[in-house]
């Protein structure tokens, strides 16, 4: 007979030996339920302290009853004030009904659910299949999740991130980046589906509709970030290598971090409607905090007589290069150009006085030369970013933003006064015109909302999570005045700022340790090194990719012809099983050879939507030997076009590593005169230009 308990009562916990359950206490291990509460919110506390702390204040029995038969797996929730059970039948019928749902899902490493029942689906999920990588579970009802910790140890699984936990009130768009930031995620991100766990959280129809909103909106952010153009990674690493002398005879990024904090707080200056109104108080602040200037205002802070102490670019655009051409030469004495090292020649020719250090990106390319003392620094998509995370390399106690609107100005303006390209750089129908209605977002202040871009968008979600980030004792101001809410910032009037500013003494210039002449030609020796290795290797991969392709062109040009004779009892597949052999090894060596990472950027846009569709493949159940065959065949077709894109990559970026590389050191012979076009069939249906890949394009800049 059942009986209602508390989730805190203190008793043995039967064996269930049918549902595997290893973690359960059984009569032979006595252990209280307190114990394996405690676990469980030790486990959470390393990982989400918020909700570990919100457990640990839930009140038993207040709005659920617990009913356990000498069985937990049995256990049933019932809400007390609508006598609504969570299984309306028996508990462990339903979840076994459940589990058989599940069956098509068994090798998805990745699985969501909306409700946590009475935990023992997830139980039996993580102890029956050993695939599943992660688990992620948000509850709507704190007293629900309160309760079946109580009964059942997770604490493993959840210090391994194999199961999260999450209540649903504290889903944001940080916690779903969180999430889908996990391991590779983002792999197998077109295979998300938000699962319901019973119709009992039905009831939470527009709590899980809001999330599941949040969750797609997150995974879209993420497809779109890989991009489907590799020009810009292709272009970047062309500059990277073109500038490589100038980066290494210049003062290090490291040195600058253990240099530059010269006082406690540092001020961000970004572009935004807002920043005119500001300039004031900028001015009278100045002597007394540090400057850190987007490289767009840096003529706006000119005109109106301030000194910033940074400015930065994170662009590799030529256009950068106007923001220093339309200021005075003097303007730049005694500052420091922090601008990244793919940024285009043009920018820095533009600057001629002051002292650059050309910081990494933490691009695949920028590791591969193995030069950590230059970098890392700019992850995010904006200049804004990069300066937020260079601040927070150099330790600075405040961290201030000015400027920082991130939506367009009430009367449509999207930059501030005297911005070199306008006020109204960007216009409020740019989304219309990418088929995208301009978005809503909270205001600065709670006050409404505001209009902004996809883009813009994106850069406050990088800026966010990076606040987020950042440890405690430092503390982040948003002064903007305008805008966008910016989430993790205390929202004050800048004047505020400036009244609490020590003004005992002024601030003393930043000076940097140069790099010495025998440094540079070491550091220099060794990058070269790198490039012949690269080249050695590229050229290797390059060939036995190429020779499985035509292998897989072949065998798919004979199935297609069996086919059309209607002859396919003739397949050959001991030949397919040794060409998907050829496949993976090729792929395991190009994966694991770390001489490949060079490429990862510049294949990553393409090869990556592929791999999303080829994980439909793998998860794929298969119960008969004519389904194995099938997607065997399937396999092979989908990395037709795969490897196709691969060898496309692999040839830019030798390419590009040769005529830029070349300004400066002596490329061996035995790559001058190397071939250049890609050894495909004629017949190959797939004779089309390698998308987002203009090499001789690129290769003209």
């Amino acid at each position: 007979m059942a009986k209602k308990t508390s989730a805190r009562a203190t008793k043995k916990n039967a064996p269930i030996s049918a549902l595997n359950q290893p973690t359960q206490a059984t009569s032979d291990t006595p252990a209280t339920e307190q114990s394996i509460f405690d676990k469980n919110i030790a486990a959470l506390l390393t990982l989400d302290p918020i909700t570990a702390i919100q457990l640990k204040n839930v009140k038993p029995n207040e709005k659920f009853e617990l009913f356990v038969t000498s069985d937990p797996a049995n256990m049933n929730i019932i809400d007390k004030e609508n006598f609504k059970p969570i299984f309306t039948t028996s508990p462990v019928e339903e979840t076994l009904k459940k589990i058989q749902e599940l069956d098509s899902v068994q090798f998805y490493p990745h699985l969501y659910f909306f409700g946590v029942g009475n935990a023992i689906l997830y139980r039996m999920l993580l102890n029956q299949n050993q695939k599943l990588q992660h688990l992620v579970i948000v509850e709507p009802e704190p007293e629900i999740l309160f309760n079946v910790l109580h009964f059942f140890d997770f604490s493993e699984e959840i210090k391994t991130r194999r199961i999260e936990f999450h209540l649903a009130e504290n889903v944001s768009k940080i916690v779903a980046e969180y999430i889908f930031g996990y391991k590779d995620s983002t792999l197998y991100c077109k295979l998300y589906d938000f699962r319901l766990f019973n119709s009992f959280y039905a009831d939470y129809s527009e709590e899980y509709l809001r999330i599941n909103k949040l969750f797609t909106e997150v995974i879209e952010s993420i497809v779109i970030s890989l991009g489907n153009d590799s020009n810009d990674s292709v272009i970047g690493l062309l500059h990277q290598c073109l500038n490589m002398p100038q980066m290494l005879a210049a003062p290090s990024y490291q040195s600058f971090v253990k240099c530059a904090r010269n006082t406690r707080t540092a001020i961000i200056v970004s572009t935004g409607p807002s920043l005119h109104k500001q300039l004031p108080t900028l001015k009278k602040i100045a002597p007394y905090c540090t400057l850190y200037c987007i490289d767009a205002s840096f003529p706006i802070l000119t005109k109106a007589g301030i000194k910033p102490d940074v400015v930065l670019t994170l662009e590799r655009v030529k256009e950068s290069a106007k923001f220093y051409t339309d200021t005075p030469k003097e303007a730049q004495e005694g500052v420091i150009f922090a601008i990244t090292s793919i940024a285009h020649e043009d920018t820095l020719n533009a600057i001629t006085e002051g002292q650059k250090i050309l910081p990494m990106r933490p691009f695949p390319y920028t590791f591969y030369f193995d030069v950590p003392k230059y970098g890392y620094t700019g992850i995010g998509m904006s200049a804004a970013n990069m300066a937020f995370e260079t601040i927070r390399h150099v330790g600075y106690e405040n961290i201030v933003f000015i400027g920082q609107d991130l939506a367009f100005a009430p009367d449509g303006s999207s930059h501030a006064k005297g911005a070199v390209y306008g006020e109204k750089e960007i216009s409020m129908d740019i989304d219309k015109k990418n088929k995208k209605e301009s978005i809503d977002i909270e205001a600065y202040g709670g006050n409404g909302t505001v209009k902004t871009t996809y883009i813009w968008r994106l850069f406050l979600k990088y800026l966010e999570i990076e606040i987020f980030k950042t440890p405690k004792n430092i503390k982040i101001f948003n002064c903007t005045e305008g805008g966008a809410r910016i989430q993790g910032t205390e929202e004050i009037p800048f004047e505020e700022i400036y009244n609490g500013i020590d003004k005992s003494q002024t601030k003393q210039p930043i000076l940097l340790e140069e790099t010495s002449q025998k440094d540079y030609e070491k550091i220099l020796r060794n990058v070269k090194r790198k490039v012949e290795k690269v080249l050695l290797h590229g050229y290797k991969q390059k060939e036995k990719i190429e020779k499985v392709f035509l292998e897989i062109c072949a065998l798919t040009e004979e199935l297609e012809k069996l086919n059309a004779e209607k002859q396919l009892e003739k397949v050959n597949f001991k030949k397919i099983d040794r060409l998907v052999e050829k496949i993976n090894a090729v792929k395991d060596g190009f994966i694991s050879n770390p001489h490949t990472r060079i490429f990862d950027n510049i294949v990553q846009s393409y090869i990556m939507h592929q791999e999303m569709e080829l994980t439909k493949i793998t998860t794929l159940v298969v119960r008969t030997d004519e389904e194995a065959k099938a997607r065997q065949v399937d396999w092979i077709y989908k990395h037709k076009y795969w490897f196709f894109s691969l060898a496309g990559g692999i040839h830019t970026v030798l390419a590009v590593l040769k005529k830029a590389c070349g300004q400066w050191m002596e490329i061996p012979e035995k790559y001058r005169d190397e071939e250049e076009d890609m050894k495909v069939s004629t017949k190959d249906p797939l004779q089309v230009k390698i998308e987002g890949l203009d090499i001789e394009g690129i290769l003209k800049i």
